[in-house]
């Protein structure tokens, strides 16, 4: 994790579940939640994975036990090997900012500098982006909550650049339909940033297992009916490639300060 010592702590694809209303609170409220994240990604080899995740608990542990207090991550791993780490930022000038410098100084350079050594040895590449947060398209229903739920389902929604608006507009459509049928299962939209080659949008579902997810993606088609099919081909139709994650959030490797 060589961003990691260069200061770039990025830790996707996240697990921020917001509710958010039509009401002047609520809009208040929305605009005090984060919607910008560092996401830094190593695409960990397979035979390597066991190791990773020892390095990863001690990078984690370290933190806790020098009370590190100016970082925090969310930490989730995919199926295909990528280990993800997702942080909130405010803007880019954040990125300026070395996050490990604390650390170093607490643990010892030498020491650090050797852990991270042994994680660059677990994966060949690793990559940072910027992602954001949509609110206005994501459909968070009333009593919805994603607490206890740490499975997820990514979809990867790409388009020509072109086509931005459009895209836009046939995600509002799908959200407007939810709403109009009330369903009951929601979803988080984050849209592509700084550092990624293509423009997309990503759809987080959050359940406690895999059925669960399948479940109220059945319950989901039984609502909203044939009208779904119009609205959803408005979105097919200006895709250039498509792709479907399955994730896991990982409290046990995320780190989150205690600022008590």
């Amino acid at each position: 994790m060589k961003n990691f010592k260069t200061g770039l702590l990025s830790l996707f694809i996240i697990a921020f579940t917001f509710n958010f209303a039509n009401s002047q609170d609520k809009e208040k409220e929305e605009d005090a939640q984060p919607t910008m994240f560092v996401v830094h990604t190593d695409n960990v080899k397979f035979e390597m994975m066991p190791k990773y995740e020892e390095l990863a608990l001690k990078l984690k542990k370290s933190c806790e036990e020098n009370d590190i207090e100016n970082m925090s991550w969310t930490a989730i791993s995919i199926e295909d090997g990528r280990y993800v780490y997702v942080s909130p930022i405010k803007n880019m000038a954040e990125l300026d900012t070395n996050p490990m410098a604390d650390l170093a100084e607490k643990m010892g350079k030498e020491e650090m500098g050797e852990m991270f050594e042994e994680m660059d040895s677990c994966y060949d590449s690793h990559g940072d982006e910027i992602v954001h947060y949509i609110p206005k398209l994501s459909y968070m229903p009333e009593g919805y909550s994603t607490k206890d739920k740490n499975e997820r389902e990514y979809h990867f929604l790409y388009y020509s650049p072109k086509d931005a608006k459009e895209m836009k507009k046939a995600m509002t459509d799908v959200k407007n339909l939810f709403e109009t049928k009330g369903v009951k299962n929601g979803y988080s939209v984050y849209h592509s940033g700084f550092g990624s080659e293509e423009s997309y949008y990503m759809v987080s579902i959050a359940g406690e297992s895999e059925l669960e997810i399948v479940k109220g993606g059945e319950e989901n088609d039984e609502i909203l009916g044939d009208d779904k099919k119009a609205v959803f081909w408005n979105v097919i139709k200006l895709t250039t490639k498509y792709d479907q994650l399955e994730a896991n959030i990982r409290p046990d490797l995320s780190y989150y300060p205690n600022k008590e």
